[in-house]
């Protein structure tokens, strides 16, 4: 009987653990990746601001799979809406709104999802000179997740930074090649 109670406790004690880690584990990522681009900076703020061209460089738009895609606005312009939808669970519904843009230096945008999950994450990217013809792109992605699956932020952190990476690369290689 001894035996089955501190086996039962155990077992509390080993499923009790990753939600009291949870506790002291943060609610909020921020990921931010660079990349230098051998384009004058005009050339690659007026590339990135299209959410059109979001569908030729960004990882999760360009995932293999049958979507509807839709922009709604002004493309390039505050108040513009890229929507995507999918029977696909890996591509899911959402939408991404230009939310604020500063004129040849940074685009902020809200990403909502709503299949296969509900979440509402922000990002931006952001141009700056380096030389006349080179320009650094930042782009940073902001998650939250509430307790206890602000757990997997750990995870995520990571995995968000390499398909930012990705994504940037793809961005790179778009406009150099023109």
């Amino acid at each position: 009987m001894k035996l089955a109670i501190r086996s039962l406790i155990a077992l509390l004690v080993l499923i009790a653990i990753p939600f009291f880690v949870a506790l002291f584990t943060a609610r909020e990522i921020t990921v931010t990746r660079q990349i230098v681009i051998d384009r004058p900076k005009s050339e690659v703020f007026d590339y990135i601001k299209l959410l059109r061209n979001q569908e030729r460089f960004s990882l999760w738009g360009t995932l293999p799979g049958e979507r509807e895609v839709m922009i709604t606005g002004e493309d390039g312009e505050q108040g513009a809406v890229i929507a995507w939808k999918s029977d696909d669970a890996n591509i899911g519904a959402g939408e991404q709104e230009i939310t604020g843009i500063k004129p040849t230096s940074r685009v902020d945008f809200l990403i909502s999802y709503s299949k296969p999950y509900q979440m509402t994450d922000s990002a931006y990217m952001q141009t700056d000179d380096i030389y006349d013809d080179q320009t650094q792109v930042t782009s940073t992605y902001i998650t939250t997740m509430n307790y206890p699956t602000n757990l997997f932020l750990v995870f995520a952190k990571e995995m968000i930074g390499d398909q930012v990476e990705i994504s940037l690369e793809r961005l790179k290689r778009n406009l150099e090649e023109q």
